[in-house]
């Protein structure tokens, strides 16, 4: 499981760094968490090799859908959520016409109802870019302000199991600060979940508060044997 540790001098000297504070420790530990993502991709790549028809995969936050088409191509059923209308309708371009792919224009999160995306207030810049941070909460409130809000679906994460009826063989998980409450229920009872991996993007740089939490998790992670939690996901 992964807690991932310094393995060479350099990552060494870029955690003590990141543990002084300030500038330069902020900037030492995107260094380090930049390198920890490269491990993330290889753990990821090595779970996609396992997969094949008869696995069943969750993208939430799907997005245009890149990571979809490549559990997609396992041949896995792979269910896509992607709450953006402007990502949903690329998402449909690009992997709408697979067989084994079913889209879902909705938001996840621990509680299902009625919910209000936020995008970013430079959005229409470049919306391939900025879709990525549309968000039911927005991580940093400026740069959100006067963007666009848009009612969506938001479907509660036990449902989305539930939906599902069986084992799910991968999850990633990248909903923009809505995570925080689906892995502490994780947590608490991980055999509550009939996910075999997780690979998640926690959002602690931008609520700072959540840090030591994600911490504690991604320690706790290293005992579990199922699911493989993996909390590095860029």
């Amino acid at each position: 499981m992964p807690y991932y540790q310094p393995q060479s001098a350099w990552e060494t000297a870029l955690a003590t760094v990141s543990e002084m504070g300030g500038r330069a420790g902020r900037n030492a530990g995107r260094w380090l968490r930049g390198r920890y993502v490269n491990r993330c991709m290889a753990d990821f790549d090595r779970r996609l090799a396992i997969l094949g028809p008869g696995s069943v995969c969750l993208d939430l936050g799907a997005n245009v859908g890149t990571m979809t088409l490549r559990m997609a191509t396992t041949g896995a059923l792979v269910h896509a959520y992607e709450p953006d209308p402007f990502a949903f309708g690329e998402l449909q371009r690009n992997v709408g016409h697979l067989p084994n792919v079913v889209l879902h224009q909705a938001a996840v999160a621990a509680v299902g109802g009625a919910g209000v995306l936020q995008r970013l207030n430079d959005f229409a810049d470049d919306p391939f870019a900025k879709s990525t941070m549309s968000s039911l909460i927005p991580i940093y409130p400026s740069i959100y302000e006067g963007g666009e809000a848009i009612p969506v679906e938001t479907r509660a994460f036990r449902d989305v199991l539930d939906g599902i009826g069986g084992p799910v063989a991968m999850l990633k998980m990248d909903i923009e600060g809505s995570e925080f409450k689906i892995l502490r229920a994780i947590f608490a009872d991980p055999a509550a979940f009939d996910i075999d991996a997780i690979f998640c993007e926690t959002h602690e740089y931008a609520f700072i508060e959540q840090k030591p939490e994600v911490e504690r998790m991604r320690r706790v992670s290293e005992a579990l044997a199922r699911p493989y939690i993996n909390l590095y996901w860029p």
